[in-house]
């Protein structure tokens, strides 16, 4: 996965860079999480399109493992995904419920992805 940091004011993060491989595996979530690491900062914003298509189809469970792994390692993640993206159905609900947390969000917007995930 190709990744780059971004330096703001008050809080850098990790973005995951569109056009790279897919997060596809928890192991994926693990790359991303010592990226993180790597860097110091506990922030990563990732881009519709560097989600496999299972991660969007709650059967595979590719979602929930990927959100406990950045969980279990404290990592403030926002997504950005259009709203066509996110649909009306399952994917939809869960995004209603995660958006309800504070350690991962999905937007629609990415201004307003990276304004949540660099404040404090």
């Amino acid at each position: 996965m190709d990744y780059r940091l971004v330096e703001t004011s008050p809080n850098s993060y990790v973005e995951c860079l569109p056009g790279s491989q897919p997060l596809a595996s928890p192991q994926d979530a693990l790359e991303l999480v010592a990226a993180c690491g790597e860097h110091q900062t506990q922030r990563l914003l990732l881009h519709a399109e560097c989600l496999s298509k299972d991660f969007f189809d709650l059967s595979t469970r590719l979602a929930g493992e990927v959100l406990l792994k950045f969980t279990n390692y404290y990592l403030k993640v926002a997504a950005i995904i259009p709203t066509e993206q996110i649909g009306s159905g399952k994917f939809y609900e869960f995004t209603l419920e995660t958006n309800r947390g504070r350690d991962f969000r999905i937007f629609s917007d990415q201004q307003k992805a990276v304004d949540w995930l660099v404040r404090d």
